[in-house]
């Protein structure tokens, strides 16, 4: 897999107009991501006084990142259920084509935190990835109806999260914790095959366990509580494939024959949604199925489809 150079957009972004409600917006994020992980501030510092452009413009993008399009799928299962005995954890990563040359993935070592590898097209944050204690996470956009709120993004919380802990627990506490900027869907497994979803929003945080021994998040929540939260015609509306997916997931994972294997777990996340699987086109819309990653957590190989995982081979790469 080529070795991306950083996206041009990024430093394009930063010469872009901003909206004075914007600025003021993104200086009451600032005061609470500075109250929760701090050393995201000193980054955007350290990339400010590297490309010579005012921190108060280059903290607006990382600290208000959002897009509402149901794109994204997760899936988590348990090493009781796969042929190598340890968890798999499968990302789709879905959104517009013509951002598909800014997703990249980076290799991640802090100084005082854990070396990960996650995958983005946003400056500082993750939407994905795994650390080197075997924890993996992933984020999805909900229905959530609301309105964004000051808080912090869930790139932010994911980057976060690969830096700073070791196992599904402690991650859950944490998002149980910060404020939400939006409403979203994470899916955390660790190397001890503890899978949990967590559903958020501004007003309420629900966590919730799998029995099956797989665990999965798509584009619109599923605790009774969090659903009152729901635009109401969310799941049908948007390209509609939230739901879809879902029923493709369980559907695959309850009609298998046998553990899990790498190759089944590429079956999924490459057949197109039709066909039972979650690799998916967006209607109306130019995009899809951007990018896939498929990972047994404890390996030191990493499956990466560097496009569609329709049409581009899954290649072994060196994770850690």
């Amino acid at each position: 897999m080529k070795r991306k150079a950083l996206p041009s957009t990024w430093l394009q972004s930063f010469g872009e107009e901003v909206n004075p409600a914007r600025k003021d917006f993104a200086e009451k994020c600032e005061g609470i991501v500075c109250q929760y992980m701090p050393e995201f501030l000193e980054e955007l510092h350290g990339v400010s006084d590297a490309v010579g452009i005012d921190y108060d413009i280059v903290k607006i993008w990382p600290l208000c990142l959002y897009a509402k399009l149901q794109s994204c799928s997760a899936v988590a299962i348990s090493g009781d259920h796969t042929a190598q005995g340890e968890p798999l954890f499968i990302w789709n990563y879905d959104f517009l084509d013509a951002d598909g040359k800014d997703f990249t993935v980076f290799w991640t070592m802090p100084k005082d935190g854990y070396s990960s590898l996650g995958f983005t097209d946003a400056m500082s944050g993750r939407y994905c990835g795994f650390n080197e204690k075997g924890l993996a996470v992933a984020s999805s956009i909900s229905g959530y109806a609301g309105s964004t709120q000051p808080g912090i993004t869930s790139n932010l919380v994911t980057r976060w999260i690969l830096d700073h802990y070791a196992t599904t627990g402690e991650a859950v506490e944490f998002l149980r914790k910060v404020p939400h900027f939006h409403g979203w869907n994470f899916l955390l497994c660790d190397a001890y095959s503890n899978i949990v979803r967590v559903e958020t929003s501004p007003e309420r945080t629900e966590g919730i366990n799998f029995d099956e021994g797989i665990g999965f998040i798509t584009n619109h929540y599923i605790s009774e509580e969090m659903r009152k939260l729901e635009e109401k015609d969310w799941r049908s509306g948007n390209n509609g494939s939230t739901v879809k997916r879902c029923d493709n997931i369980l559907n695959w994972f309850r009609n298998r024959s046998g553990p899990v294997t790498t190759d089944h777990a590429c079956k999924l996340a490459r057949s197109r949604v039709d066909e039972g699987g979650l690799c998916d086109r967006f209607v109306g819309v130019e995009g899809g199925t951007l990018w896939s990653w498929i990972y047994a957590i404890g390996e030191k190989d990493v499956l990466i489809s560097d496009g569609p995982p329709d049409k581009c081979a899954y290649q072994k790469t060196l994770a850690f």
